[in-house]
């Protein structure tokens, strides 16, 4: 083994990206080596073994850097100042060096900046009191106790240090290989009908080493190429040129499906197996570590309209084991995180056909492998309740968020690992990529775990609603200054209808930053679902009850508007027919997959017998609206039933709209409840106008509230304007 390979025992470390310096006024001022995982190389003047950088005076004057700043975000030159008035500690002299300590604690002194550097790789830059930049080191993924630093004090050329050199001259460190000095590959990943051959062509020196099982090629674990690869069967190829007396060059991957069908995308995984499977850090083995993560690559191979599979993209990524209490199950879920320091900064590419997001930090391939919790939770396959939710979602114009999925068939290192669907994350990322958003309070959890920014803005929220009488018109006015009730109140239907019992921790609500913002709900992980006659709304307001949904309940405008809108929800996109169709259509998606899935799982998770939990749906589906509407009427205490409302339009061009809902044909006919006033309006189409209703009792405007005690069918007439015509009419 080359001696520099040692440096790579724990992670490689690849190139950096050097930017031109500026001089001030003669005087030249570089990042000269930094330490991003510092164990046990240099303690600070309190006894840490702090991440540090060391600053180098190049030029042939005194330095004194108070009033600069410091930042690990190119967006945010600003974010660390250093102070102006400790001329002592902050003056470096000519040819002199100074550590900073980047820790974020700098409340331990002029030398200590405000933040900490990633040793999963990042950047960090000096700037002068005037924010114009003076040195700028982008790096990669570092090393326990090693360095990253200029050849000698100075030079433009990077190397890196097995023995660090904080505060001396720079020297022994190790070269390493430009990002574009890489072996070629005759072919390129995907799909290929028969066993192929595959050459690797290196024009620039030293050796080619390969794998074949996803571990990271060195000259241990690696095999030296001499001649053409045979591939006659699926099989990942990681490859790279390594020199003698050099850090080995980045490696290349790539999968080569040889024979294999696929009715969906496909996602190729790939992670040194150590990574995944050894007993002291293999993420998959210790899969009770949260937010341990490791180096990979993720390749997505999308469909044509021919049904063709094509490389869509190709990323080096950051992974992670996720899921909860799922994550214990042997078929687990994958976060997976683009870094610009692996030099793919984002995935660029359209993955879900629903949404105009072609830009993602992050993305999530969940396993749909059910925690345990319970005995009929650990049955597990035929997934459809998310899905149900989020075509639903759709079909209402919810402002609710809900993550984009799109069913996938997952090989991990070349192996068959099931169906899983790649979704959107639920953090910052998908804000910013859903509203615009890049700034925001982030809360998780019915106890306000705080995942981003501040609580601040929902603690004020929730002390107004405790501190007042939310009956008050005027104090609901200004709760809903605060949050956005239509938004709530979606959220509570999704919950109710699904009768979920999870809501404690699967709860996530967000706001922009800033005054006049108002704060908004994501449904996410709805799997938890119940009977079809759980009275849940009972739960969560009287056994259970959830502060902010109780509180809310007790005004009468709230719960007019969440009564009405659900109904208008039963009605239309959770109705029997419509709510049957949508799983038809879900499942119909994966049909063909789930017989490999469950015979790559059967052994070790308990699979449903096939369509028995559809089959369980579709009852709930015929039960659970009816439920619903009883269930509302004996918590609302209302003296009366639900009463079913017909609909139509006579005499001309129109439509009419119910509550929230607008109907497409007519005759119509839905259900409401009686004594829960509901708002009913008729829209006459261009070139006619509203001239009353039927029923001659009724108001003559085009708008009226009603009971329905007394009158439950609506005939809106419409005649046509006096020399008015249809816009689609023919002159």
């Amino acid at each position: 083994m080359f001696p520099i390979l040692s440096l790579l025992k724990f992670s490689p470390l690849v190139l950096i990206c050097l930017y031109s310096l500026t001089e001030i006024h003669g005087q030249c001022l570089l990042i000269n080596e930094l330490q991003a995982a510092n164990k046990h190389t240099i303690a600070d003047g309190f006894g840490e073994d702090e991440d540090w950088i060391e600053l180098f005076n190049c030029g042939d004057t005194a330095i004194n850097i108070g009033g600069m700043y410091f930042s690990d975000n190119p967006d945010v030159p600003n974010k660390h100042q250093i102070p102006k008035n400790k001329g002592a500690w902050t003056t470096i002299a000519p040819k002199g060096r100074m550590l900073l300590w980047v820790d974020s604690d700098d409340e331990q002194g002029s030398r200590h900046l405000s933040f900490r550097l990633d040793d999963e790789g990042g950047t960090i830059a000096v700037y002068n009191s005037e924010l114009i930049l003076l040195d700028r080191v982008d790096y990669k993924k570092q090393s326990r106790d090693k360095s990253f630093g200029r050849k000698s004090d100075g030079a433009e050329e990077f190397h890196l240090f097995n023995t660090p050199t904080p505060k001396e001259a720079n020297t022994g460190g190790i070269a390493l290989l430009s990002d574009s000095i890489l072996p070629l590959f005759s072919e390129q990943s995907g799909f290929y009908k028969d066993k192929l051959s595959l050459a690797l062509t290196n024009k620039y020196g030293g050796s080619i080493y390969y794998t074949t099982n996803g571990a990271e090629p060195d000259t241990s674990s690696g095999i030296k190429y001499t001649e053409e690869i045979d591939i006659d069967s699926t099989r990942i190829i990681r490859a790279r040129i390594i020199k003698k007396n050099t850090v080995p060059g980045k490696i290349i991957t790539h999968t080569y499906f040889i024979n294999e069908a696929s009715t969906l995308p496909v996602v190729s995984l790939t992670a040194d197996p150590k990574d995944l499977w050894d007993k002291s850090k293999g993420i998959y083995h210790k899969y009770k570590k949260r937010g341990w993560e490791r180096p990979g690559n993720v390749e997505y191979f999308d469909m044509n309209k021919e049904g063709v599979h094509f490389s869509a993209f190709k990323n080096e990524i950051s992974m992670r084991i996720a899921g909860k209490t799922s994550r214990r199950q042997p078929k687990k879920s994958f976060s997976l995180f683009t870094k610009d320091s692996y030099g793919y900064p984002r995935i660029n590419y359209k993955i879900f056909d629903d949404k105009p997001i072609s830009s993602f930090g992050s993305i999530w391939l969940r396993a749909d492998a059910t925690s345990g919790r319970n005995v009929p939770e650990l049955w597990v396959g035929e997934r459809f309740k998310n899905e149900l939710l989020y075509e639903v979602n759709k079909e209402m114009g919810s402002t609710v968020d809900m993550q984009a999925y799109q069913p996938v068939q997952l090989f991990l290192n070349g192996e068959y690992w099931g169906l899983y669907n790649l979704m959107e994350r639920k953090g910052a990322d998908f804000i910013e990529n859903n509203h615009g958003y890049n700034d925001v309070d982030i809360i998780t959890g019915e106890y306000e775990q705080l995942v981003s920014g501040k609580a601040r803005w929902y603690d004020s929220l929730t002390f107004y609603i405790s501190l007042n009488d939310i009956t008050q018109d005027s104090v609901y006015a200004e709760v809903s200054k605060k949050m956005s009730i239509e938004n709530y109140i979606d959220y509570w239907i999704y919950e109710v209808y699904s009768s979920a019992h999870d809501n404690r921790v699967n709860i996530r609500y967000w706001r922009p930053k800033g005054k006049n913002q108002k704060w908004r709900w994501i449904s996410y992980d709805q799997d938890s679902w119940h009977r079809y006659d759980e009275n849940t709304l009972k739960r969560h307001l009287k056994k259970e009850p959830v502060f902010l949904f109780n509180r809310l309940m007790k005004n009468s405008t709230f719960r007019i508007l969440w009564a009405n809108r659900m109904c208008d929800y039963l009605n239309s996109a959770l109705s029997e027919d419509n709510a049957i169709r949508l799983i038809d259509e879900i499942t119909g998606r994966i049909e063909k997959e789930v017989p490999r899935e469950k015979e790559r799982w059967q052994d070790t998770m308990l699979y449903v017998p096939k369509n028995t939990r559809i089959d369980w749906f579709k009852e709930y589906a015929i039960q659970r609206p009816c439920q619903i509407r009883d269930h509302i009427i004996d918590f609302y205490n209302i003296n009366g039933q639900e009463k079913k409302v017909k609909l139509d339009i006579s005499n001309g061009l129109g439509t009419i709209q119910i509550s929230t809902l607008s109907i497409a044909s007519f005759p119509w006919e839905g259900y409401y409840i009686e004594s829960v006033p509901v708002t009913i309006t008729a829209i006459p189409e261009d070139g006619y106008k509203f001239v009353g209703w039927k029923n001659k009792n009724l108001p003559k405007t085009n708008i009226i509230t009603s009971n329905l005690k007394t009158q439950t069918n609506f005939t809106a007439v419409f005649k046509k304007k006096k020399g008015g015509r249809r816009k689609n009419d023919v002159k």
